[in-house]
């Protein structure tokens, strides 16, 4: 197959909404970098209509309050090349004290008390590579209890699932709305030997998922903003949530929502120009 890849220059403010309008446009694969996004579109009958979809929204950023795209650069590019691309961007790397996320396509020889998920990314977002990602999985290690219920909303490549499941989580619950997501959830589930705890779903938002201890979401702020009914409903008295993929800009917001009842207890984090935050259903 071969594949549109679009590389979309755009400040880190801008990112994770870049990200979720190319997901939008059916985009099977997105990439956060330094300096803008890169997404790729299969190229099929309906490839002209999503460059449109695609350009049209990205036009919209200055209107939501984000900087605007500087460039958007497109090339076509073959399943080789693709694959490539990540091996170059995607390297063994420790997040928190103990997590250890590893290429399926690099060794790495574990040390004691390291957690280590083995990941390929395929064509979903998540490699623990991007701040959001890595702030998720601090409060993880925080947070996870033996033999908790755990819910990863948004959960792309399965990471903070597979992370909850082998920090000692007894049931996690894994959904995304991207079939792609879903399955490549699914393999890295079956490569890290935790199909017994984690589950993965294709659902919308909270659709279908168990009541939970700690529900963790790295999505963005507008969608978090919308579901946050619905993760009270999912979160248990006493239990947390963890919501990440948020831009500084947009942090106070969150905050403010998240000190309302049934939320209390806020702990809010930073890496660069994003945020994490985690709050205690009262």
């Amino acid at each position: 197959m071969r594949w549109l890849e679009f590389v979309i220059t755009v400040p880190a403010e801008s990112h994770e909404a870049v990200a979720e309008i190319c997901r939008q446009a059916g985009s099977q694969g997105v990439r956060l970098e330094a300096d803008g996004v890169v997404a790729y579109l299969p190229i099929t009958g309906e490839t002209e209509e999503r460059k449109r979809f695609l350009r049209e929204r990205l036009s919209h950023l200055p209107e939501w309050g984000l900087p605007p795209v500087q460039a958007v650069d497109e090339r076509e590019v073959d399943d080789t090349e693709w694959a490539e691309s990540w091996k170059r961007f995607f390297h063994v790397q420790r997040v928190g004290t103990r997590v250890v996320i590893k290429p399926s396509w690099q060794e790495y020889e574990p040390q004691e008390g390291e957690v280590v998920v083995e990941l390929d990314p395929g064509m979903a977002f998540g490699t623990g590579q991007h701040a959001s990602t890595q702030l998720c999985i601090e409060f993880l290690e925080e947070l996870v209890q033996e033999g908790a219920t755990v819910v990863d909303v948004g959960t792309g490549s399965g990471i903070l699932a597979i992370v909850a499941a082998k920090l000692g989580a007894g049931q996690v619950w894994a959904g995304d709305n991207d079939p792609v997501a879903v399955l490549t959830a699914q393999r890295n589930v079956a490569r890290n030997g935790v199909e017994g705890v984690v589950s993965v779903h294709l659902a919308e938002g909270c659709e279908g998922t168990p009541e939970c201890d700690l529900l963790v979401a790295n999505i963005t702020a507008e969608v978090i903003e919308g579901l946050l009914p619905d993760f009270a409903r999912c979160v248990r008295r006493g239990g947390f949530l963890v919501v990440s993929g948020i831009v500084k800009e947009r942090s106070e917001r969150i905050r403010v929502l998240l000190s309302r009842a049934p939320w209390g207890e806020v702990t809010m984090r930073e890496q660069g120009e994003w945020c994490a935050f985690c709050a205690r259903r009262g």
